[in-house]
């Protein structure tokens, strides 16, 4: 089993929900629930974001990169409107709010302020 199936299979049981329940929730069946709770069948994208909506978790908890499933407040915040959004114009609202999780995460692990900071930390000894 995959640390998603996991956690998934963890969420629905605290939430007290069934496959057939929470594939309903999620719009798919339950088989794919089951799927993806065995680690069977991985989920897009899209199907990501709504596992994450449906229990009230981020996307990167869902993965196994953080083990605090609660959002942090700058999950939820906006980008800008003057950052380059244009090709945001085109996508479903689900993937315009990936693509902003993803710019976000590049921003804090590429910015040149970051690498500075990095850099400084590594000189101290810590």
């Amino acid at each position: 089993m995959t640390v998603l199936g996991k956690r998934v299979r963890h969420l629905r049981q605290q939430a007290n929900l069934t496959q057939v329940q929470l594939g309903e929730l999620l719009g798919c069946s339950s088989s794919t629930v089951s799927l993806y709770e065995g680690g069977q069948r991985s989920p897009d994208t899209t199907m990501l974001v709504r596992l994450a909506d449906v229990f009230d978790v981020s996307v990167d908890y869902l993965l196994g990169r953080v083990a605090d499933p609660t959002r942090k407040g700058d999950d939820t915040a906006t980008l800008p409107p003057d950052r380059g959004w244009t090709v945001a114009e085109d996508l479903t609202p689900e993937g315009a709010e990936l693509l902003e999780v993803l710019t976000r995460e590049v921003t804090k692990r590429f910015s040149k302020k970051g690498q500075q900071q990095s850099h400084s930390d590594e000189g101290s000894g810590e």
